[in-house]
């Protein structure tokens, strides 16, 4: 080869054997940068399989997990037991979605609330559940139910709620909020006629109308019932109090005398209020006590009850001492039976099982026999209290201080000619000797003349009542809650629209980092702010993602498989280059080497 002709190939190996040293390093470069990928992508695996999600604990056990969501805390439903757990920012507004929001400033809540009377506010309220139904936040079946029932005005500030753990298991507290709640439902005509509803609610009312007159006919006046200036010794009446006032559900008129019509009450009313019966003027008060026990045990014990819970009063009375036998009885006498009659239904049907033991119908029938004796009025004077006094026979403060002590017996208080009893009193006797019957007498409750000396069963704050009722119209006043603890805060806090409540990824980030509070029921039924881990019942938890780890892992072994696919390429590309630069390498020191030589040889030819 010439040396032209060699120092042109020196040149073409030289340049590609640039070329390929080149490929090389961005080849090695490609490689680092695969190395830098698969790093990346490995570090987000290892985040998602540290991720955790906000979860909601149905029941505390850590067993049933249901992904948080707004519209689980905000609708009601078995995974909440039917109990809202609201959002709210820092300064306490309650944070709503676009459909809650729009029923809120339907039902003309503010911002920063509503202000109204208790008429304003049940009428915003079933503004309020008609625009959500509007929405098609709830159906109408649970709108109408919702507005038939009607606001519960203190739920979720501070009222107890019913309970939810078991439907037919309740605290005193829930029982008696389930008896205002079934009662006043049947009032507003939610229960149709001759349902198992109505016809419990029925017999959880009191009427005392029948009572409403003076022996003589006349209209009842307040001057009649011996509290105020002007009582004569004349006077005879028949008069209901409630917490040492005339009670009065009805109407007030104020006449000049103060005449009024007295309602109706119910069990609850007996059970979280003080009901009063107060009897004045000159009678045989022990005539009035005996021919109630006597009617009542007249012939054999348990089949004269029977007798009583399946008919009237008066016809029960009439079949034992002849027809006309209750109305030829007196005012007294007929209020006497007539609380007897409606105490011992009420209790029956609300607590009774469906199928009785002989346990349960003997703890039933010592009850009312309890309750007798508590009317009876003995020669010896052991079943009553005589506070004495030598007051002047015309002072209305026989009337007075005879109310003032029957809250502390169990009996009749005797004040002069006045006779007052506590009927609230009797009801927890009554309740106390018939639950505590049906459980063998084992609960250590015990009932005595004075209140001071006895323990009822509502003096026990963990006590369980098995009460009667239907879990899917329990239901219906649950969500009538539910909604009415929404609205209450609402009308308290204000409120503002937030349109990110329903993403998941928002919402979990909003909570765990104190931007949204949950707003929960306190020990005190109240409804308070606080971060999610502290909310009562724990139902809010963080829990791994197991989702987001396997979408993680498929798409670390996809980007993985498409890195070592490239790696494997390269490396092949590399290798290639590599012998290709080996083999330029020794051309280009053998070409090198003859230009050198020729370079030599034609030096040394022309110096000689």
């Amino acid at each position: 080869m010439g040396l032209a002709a060699s120092q042109a190939r020196f040149l073409a190996i030289t340049s590609r054997k640039a070329s390929c040293e080149f490929q090389s390093m961005q080849i090695a470069q490609q490689k680092l940068s695969l190395t830098r990928e698969l790093e990346e992508v490995s570090d987000e695996y290892q985040a998602a399989i540290n991720s955790t999600r906000l979860v909601w604990d149905a029941d505390g056990s850590g067993e049933y997990l249901y992904n948080l969501s707004y519209s689980l805390m905000m609708s009601p439903s078995d995974v909440n037991a039917y109990t809202p757990y609201l959002l709210s920012r820092r300064d306490g507004k309650i944070a709503l979605n676009s459909s809650m929001a729009a029923a809120a400033e339907a039902a003309g809540i503010s911002d920063s609330g509503f202000i109204g009377t208790a008429q304003e506010k049940a009428q915003a309220y079933a503004i309020f559940i008609g625009e959500l139904q509007n929405q098609g936040v709830i159906s109408a079946t649970t709108a109408d139910s919702a507005i038939s029932i009607g606001l519960v005005a203190d739920a979720g500030l501070g009222g107890q709620l019913m309970g939810r753990e078991n439907a037919n298991q309740m605290s005193l507290t829930s029982m008696i909020s389930y008896i205002d709640l079934i009662t006043e439902g049947a009032a507003s005509g939610y229960y149709s006629d001759g349902s198992v509803e109505a016809e419990l609610a029925e017999k959880l009312v009191f009427d005392f109308n029948k009572t409403a007159y003076n022996e003589d006919g006349s209209f009842r006046t307040e001057l009649d019932c011996g509290l105020s200036s002007g009582w004569s010794k004349n006077a005879h009446s028949t008069t209901l109090l409630m917490n040492g006032s005339y009670y009065n559900d009805a109407t007030y008129a104020d006449d000049g005398v103060g005449s009024y019509t007295p309602g109706s009450f119910s069990l609850a009313d007996l059970l979280n209020e003080d009901m009063t019966l107060l009897v004045t003027g000159q009678t045989d008060y022990t005539k009035i006590c005996q021919t109630m026990s006597s009617a009542i045990k007249t012939g054999s014990d348990k089949g004269s009850f029977s007798l009583l819970l399946n008919n009237d009063v008066d016809q029960w009375y009439d079949s034992i001492n002849g027809a006309g036998s209750f109305n030829n009885l007196s005012a007294d006498e007929k209020a006497l039976l007539t609380f007897f009659d409606q105490l011992t239904k009420g209790m029956y049907a609300l607590l009774m099982p469906e199928e009785p033991s002989s346990t349960d119908l003997n703890a039933f029938y010592t009850a009312m026999d309890e309750l007798i004796t508590s009317f009876s009025n003995k020669k010896d004077g052991t079943d009553y209290v005589n506070i004495g006094g030598k007051l002047p026979f015309n002072s209305e403060s026989y009337a007075k201080n005879a109310v003032q002590n029957a809250d502390n017996y169990n009996c009749w208080v005797k004040k002069g000619n006045s006779w007052a009893i506590s009927l609230s009193n009797l009801t927890e006797a009554f309740l106390t000797n018939f639950v505590d019957g049906m459980n063998g007498y084992s609960g250590g409750y015990v009932i005595q003349n004075k209140v001071s000396s006895s323990y009822y069963i509502t003096d026990d704050p963990g006590y369980i009542y098995t009460v009667n009722s239907g879990a899917d119209d329990e239901k219906d006043l649950w969500t009538s809650e539910f909604y009415s603890v929404i609205f209450n805060n609402l009308c308290q806090n204000g409120w503002y629209q937030n349109d990110q409540l329903e993403d998941k990824e928002y919402l979990d980030n909003a909570i765990k980092n104190g931007q949204l509070f949950v707003v929960s029921q306190g020990s005190d039924n109240y409804y308070y702010q606080s971060r999610y881990v502290q909310i009562n019942g724990g139902h809010i938890m963080e829990n791994t993602d197991d989702d987001a780890i396997a979408q993680a892992e498929v798409e670390y072994t996809r980007k993985k498989s498409q890195i070592n696919y490239k790696e494997e390429e390269l490396e092949i590309e590399a290798e290639k280059l590599d012998a290709e630069i080996a083999a330029l390498t020794t051309e280009y020191d053998t070409v090198k080497s003859l230009i050198s030589k020729n370079i030599e040889k034609t030096f040394t030819m022309f110096q000689s």
